[in-house]
């Protein structure tokens, strides 16, 4: 223990150790390429079978998909103008976006049809947005 650290404790002075100092130095911003067509925000990169139709279905490779977990999500909705898919995630409320789609768990999704149904209306509306002209 140094000196500064015994005298802290002594003062009952609470010392925080920032756990990722890479987020700080700026190290961990992420990227958005110009390939990426939509953004999956997700606990976990996906890899139910419906998760593979859905990309198939609307024409993206998984190289035009960029997988972030919440708390990689930190670049400010007014910011990001590519399409935004929350899976089994609610946003914060702070995180408001015109270009966002919220699902319950691929698994829930792949055995409810009504929520298929609504995640497809809500992925032809924003086709424009996956294959720009």
């Amino acid at each position: 223990m140094t000196q500064q650290d015994w005298y802290l404790k002594q003062c009952n002075i609470t010392q925080y150790v920032l756990r990722n100092t890479n987020a700080f130095k700026g190290k961990i911003a992420t990227q958005i390429s110009n390939k990426i067509r939509l953004i999956v925000v997700a606990k976990a990169q996906p890899t139910q079978k419906i998760y593979l139709d859905i990309l198939n279905a609307i024409r993206l490779t998984q190289d035009q998909v960029l997988v972030l977990t919440p708390s990689q999500l930190i670049v400010p909705a007014s910011d990001i103008k590519t399409v935004v898919w929350f899976i089994d995630i609610k946003p914060e409320e702070s995180w408001q976006n015109p270009l966002t789609i919220q699902t319950a768990s691929l698994d829930q999704l792949a055995k409810t049809p009504q929520q298929k149904r609504q995640l497809w209306q809500q992925l032809c509306q924003y086709e424009n947005y996956f294959h720009p002209n």
